[in-house]
């Protein structure tokens, strides 16, 4: 029985932005019938409408765009081939199954017509007609049900449009489980602000509920103490109650706004922490408390003029810095990949034009990315050349940001490890080369700086990229309030790093490969990144190594430059890997 749609009480006909009460039967909305109508987010209500819709897109794909769109949503490419695996074996149970059909069928046939044969031939001359018409029809009504067997099981429309000639699905391509294509920055960022909304309501309600179990135990604690509080302390007790019950029904009036979008919502709180910075510049007492850095909304911000990149060689903490500056300055980073860090939390994947981000993330000219855009300033992360080549060494290896190869493994590789650092510091070398001597406004920043003092590096980052000639107390209390109070730099990160510290690495390069390493050119870049003195020292001692001068070193372009400063170009032109520093990990994971 088909069910009656329910009025609206919305006279206008327009959907109320935001949380979607109307159909939640915990608050009184919506019928309430079936498992699923109490989920309450929209997200939960159109679960299986987004499973089909998916179903059909996934139609036009191929199998190299599927594993993009693994990528894209953070599922492993495992997970990919298990679920191919799965639909593999679906579909050769169904050919089977068909095929025996088919046997099936054709011996019926078979027997038939020997029984025909065995007829004699009057009997055949007298239903000659009859006999004709009627093997016509049992063979048209064979070949129909045989076609509806073969068929994929779809369903019916499907059916009849791989009849059509003009049906853009493929009878070739396979259907897998409900994936996505790419996905825009727009959309992953409102995922992500979704899913730190969901975040904070439950900590605030956990909470509370921690406080109202506290007040309980002191209550009892009260009861159980001899004599009673003065009438001072009673009235000042109630204020406090008073004050503190105000604070925090205004501070949950904002933790979700009604009738309001995620975007205007992040765009609030961003306002809300500028007059929260005012009241304390002006010595005022705040109203409420400010909500966890780890639950603030994240914004997209244009940008007037050509974006600022953060240029590093891979594996040198440019997932780290970019996270950083996210909890800093609510504001998205964009990247000219479209990598897998959205899973990580950092959703501004290929988002590159200066309508949406101010600080991008670029490997260029190590690899090109796309599409090439205009940067007017840089910030150069570097690592030191050791950690940073084993640890891009480690992540061809497994494909993950998070383990290392073991030891047995490290040992089976040791020709493929020297010739694979051979390589890659001739790329090393040509990417910093390649920076350096750039006629824009650069920053030197060193990974080992910034996980050792994270908050003077982003501190001279931030006023870089923003271009702010005076750091004032707004950006201060920020850093203070996401970077010193956290106990562990890890626990800011997009993900928790491998296990190791400063120049841990540099026992498993072979004194051979270390003499061959320390040519003219190689000694020279290592002075002008901070480097110098690495080499002299024991490499126990590198994480005791001084900080870079202000824990950062700026470059200014030159006095040629024109009067709005020059421009670089990305993802266009020669590359630092050449073909003879390219490897074939595929080949190598195989043998």
């Amino acid at each position: 029985m088909a069910r009656s749609k329910k009025k609206s009480s919305n006279s206008s006909g327009k959907r109320n932005p935001g949380r979607g009460r109307g159909s939640h039967p915990a608050r009184g909305g919506g019928s309430g019938r079936g498992p699923h109508r109490a989920m309450g987010p929209p997200q939960c209500r159109l679960f299986y409408l987004h499973q089909h819709l998916v179903l059909r897109c996934f139609n036009y794909l191929d199998d190299r765009d599927r594993k993009n769109s693994f990528v894209v949503m953070g599922w492993g490419l495992q997970n990919y081939e298990k679920r191919k695996e799965m639909f593999s074996k679906q579909r050769e149970q169904m050919r089977l199954v068909v095929e025996a059909k088919k046997k099936e069928q054709e011996q019926e046939q078979e027997n038939d017509d020997r029984e025909k044969n065995n007829d004699d031939a009057p009997a055949k001359e007298r239903k000659g007609v009859v006999d004709g018409e009627g093997e016509n029809e049992e063979k048209n009504l064979s070949d129909r049900i045989q076609n509806l067997d073969i068929s994929d099981g779809i369903d019916a429309a499907k059916s009849k449009n791989a009849e059509n000639k003009s049906d853009p699905i493929k009878e070739s391509k396979e259907i897998l489980p409900p994936l996505f294509g790419r996905i825009d920055p727009d959309t992953l960022l409102a995922r992500l602000n979704t899913r730190r909304l969901y975040q904070r309501l439950a900590h605030y309600r956990k909470e509370e509920r921690r406080k109202k179990k506290m007040a309980q135990e002191n209550e009892c604690g009260d009861i159980g103490n001899e004599g009673a509080k003065t009438s001072m302390e009673d009235q000042q007790s109630i204020i406090q109650y008073y004050e503190q019950d105000l604070k925090e029904k205004m501070q949950a009036d904002r933790l979700y706004p009604k009738n309001v979008t995620v975007e205007e919502m992040a765009d609030m709180e961003w306002n809300n922490l500028l007059k929260l910075a005012s009241l304390r510049n002006g010595g005022n007492q705040l109203p409420h408390d400010p909500i966890p850095t780890q639950f603030e909304l994240l914004l997209f911000s244009s940008c007037p003029r050509a974006v600022a990149v953060l240029a590093s060689y891979p594996r040198s903490g440019n997932s780290l810095m970019r996270t950083l500056y996210e909890h800093t300055t609510l504001r998205v980073t964009g990247s000219d990949m479209q990598g897998g860090l959205a899973k990580h939390d950092l959703v501004g994947e290929m988002a590159v034009t200066t309508n949406k981000v101010q600080f991008v993330k670029t490997h260029y000219p190590e690899r090109r990315g796309t599409p090439p855009f205009q940067a007017s300033r840089a910030v150069l992360l570097v690592r030191n050349p050791f950690d940073a080549i084993d640890s891009f060494f480690n992540l061809m290896m497994t494909g993950t940001h998070t383990t290392s190869i073991s030891n047995d493994i490290r040992e089976k590789t040791t020709q493929l490890w020297e010739e694979f650092v051979l390589k890659e510091i001739r790329v090393w070398k040509k990417f910093h080369l390649y920076w350096l001597n750039q006629d824009i406004p650069l920053l030197l920043i060193r990974y080992e700086d910034l996980i050792r003092r994270p908050d003077r590096v982003m501190e001279r980052v931030i006023q870089f990229v923003l271009e702010i000639q005076r750091m004032g107390s707004f950006f201060g209390e920020r850093i203070d309030r996401c970077i010193r109070e956290q106990e562990e730099i890890e626990r800011l990160g997009s993900y928790k790093p491998r296990s190791g510290g400063i120049g841990k690495a540099f026992s498993k390069y072979s004194s051979e490969i270390l003499k061959e390493l320390q040519d003219v050119e190689f000694i020279m870049l290592m002075e002008r990144l901070g480097y110098g003195s690495l080499m002299r020292t024991p490499w126990e001692k590198w994480a005791e190594m001084p900080p870079l001068k202000d824990h950062g070193i700026e470059y200014l372009p030159s006095t040629s430059a024109p009067e709005g400063g020059n421009i670089v170009v990305l993802n266009k032109g020669e590359l630092a890997r050449g073909p003879k520093e390219q490897t074939n990990w595929r080949k190598i994971k195989v043998e």
